[in-house]
């Protein structure tokens, strides 16, 4: 360890570095380990002489390569007895050394980082403010309107919540009395109203009487027997013999019976009534057939439906000529009376004929409006609806696309008569 009092820091005039050496008197020749400069010991500064020069030299000197040839030996050093005393360099004046923690990390120093004094206060650091974008107003904007929404939601959730808000909900409210006002169904007719007191009908066991009534009519070989299958046979017998007795033209033989879907309405009492189709060798279109209860309680065949279809009575009775009419028992349904010309649509109400099981040949059935029985069968009859009814119509001379007749009159209806 070099004794602060025999060794002295001394400053090269050349290059500025630090460096120590052994005591010894001021007309010796001193040489700088830095950049090999040799002058006599005087022209070398010290500490003390050279002020403005830091502590930023020494660590410049430390990372500098050596430049500098071999080093002048140094001179012997005096003896105390013949050498100059010369005051030790004051220990409060020396350059402390720090150790480096890093040493590669010195070399990688900017030279800016490089000059600044070891243990300063660090540079201060550049910053420049951005300038402010346009969308910046924007987006502040949309979240002052948001919040503004939450708190508005907020509130009006508090609102509800709140006792104020359930208080004002039971405050009794006076309303004025509303008597109300009794109106029919829409879409339910008079007749379908009545139809609702009748019982349903067992349809299961009617199709049942049906098939034993056909079977029975066809194959009996005595009037008796073909009586007891018709509904109120005394006033059809001349009819009954006629077609199925022994002095009849021809053999009828059953081909085919089935029933029709659906319920018509019976006109004008409403009662529901399961319909059948009855194919003969004498009417391939097939005849229409229903059962009508007895006194007794027993079913029969309503024969003068069945008979009028099975001998076509309508087809028969709009081919003769003059201005007769005629009852007979139909089919009718609503309908626009697209077959009509259209300049008399608005003078008459239309119905379809149906005068047989499948429907043909069609005929459109004419009731003036304004009559009474006009206003009967309209408030009587709804769109979609079949009935049965036995009318007295009249052959209706127009150009029209199907075989026209005009309803005189409707049996049972009591606003009838009114037709001409």
């Amino acid at each position: 360890m070099i004794h602060p009092s025999t060794t002295a820091s001394l400053i090269c005039p050349a290059c500025g570095q630090v460096f120590l050496t052994m005591q010894q008197g001021m007309a010796g020749m001193t040489r700088c380990p830095h950049c090999a400069h040799s002058a006599p010991r005087a022209e070398f500064g010290t500490q003390a002489r050279v002020v403005g020069v830091q502590q930023v030299r020494r660590r410049v000197a430390q990372m500098q390569p050596w430049q500098g040839g071999d080093m002048a030996p140094a001179s012997q050093p005096p003896t105390p007895a013949s050498a100059p005393e010369v005051k030790p360099w004051p220990v409060a004046d020396a350059v402390t050394v720090q150790p480096q923690a890093n040493p590669l990390a010195r070399t990688f120093l900017q030279p800016s980082q490089a000059l600044m004094p070891v243990g300063g206060p660090p540079p201060v650091a550049e910053f420049t403010r951005p300038s402010s974008s346009a969308g910046s107003f924007w987006k502040r904007a949309f979240i002052l309107l948001v919040f503004m929404i939450v708190c508005a939601v907020s509130v009006w959730f508090w609102w509800e919540q709140s006792p104020a808000s359930d208080l004002m909900d039971a405050a009794p409210v006076t309303e004025p009395t509303v008597v109300p006002e009794i109106r029919p169904a829409q879409g339910v007719t008079p007749t379908e109203t009545r139809a609702a007191t009748f019982p349903p009908p067992d349809e299961a066991a009617i199709a049942a009487d049906v098939k034993a009534l056909v079977s029975e009519l066809v194959a009996a070989d005595s009037a008796e027997r073909r009586a007891d299958c018709i509904h109120e046979a005394e006033k059809h017998g001349a009819e009954i013999e006629a077609l199925f007795g022994a002095g009849a033209e021809e053999k009828i033989e059953l081909r085919l019976l089935a029933r029709i879907p659906g319920l018509p309405l019976v006109l004008p009492t409403g009662q529901p009534v399961p319909i059948f189709k009855v194919v003969t060798t004498r009417c391939a279109n097939g005849a229409l057939i229903r059962l009508e209860s007895g006194a007794d309680g027993k079913r029969r065949i309503h024969w003068p439906l069945f008979h009028e279809t099975h001998e076509a009575k309508l087809v028969a009775f709009l081919k003769q000529p003059g201005e007769e009419a005629a009852w007979l028992h139909l089919g009718l349904r609503p309908s626009h009376g697209l077959d009509i010309p259209a300049a008399l649509r608005s003078k008459y109400i239309t119905f379809d004929i149906q005068a047989s099981a499948t429907g043909e040949p069609r005929f459109v059935a004419c009731v003036e409006r304004d009559t009474p029985l006009g206003r009967f069968l309209d408030r009587e009859t709804d769109w979609g609806r079949a009935y049965l009814s036995r009318l007295l119509v009249r052959r209706l001379d127009i150009e029209a696309d199907t075989p026209c007749m005009v309803v005189i009159d409707c049996e049972g209806a009591q606003e009838g008569g009114g037709g001409k």
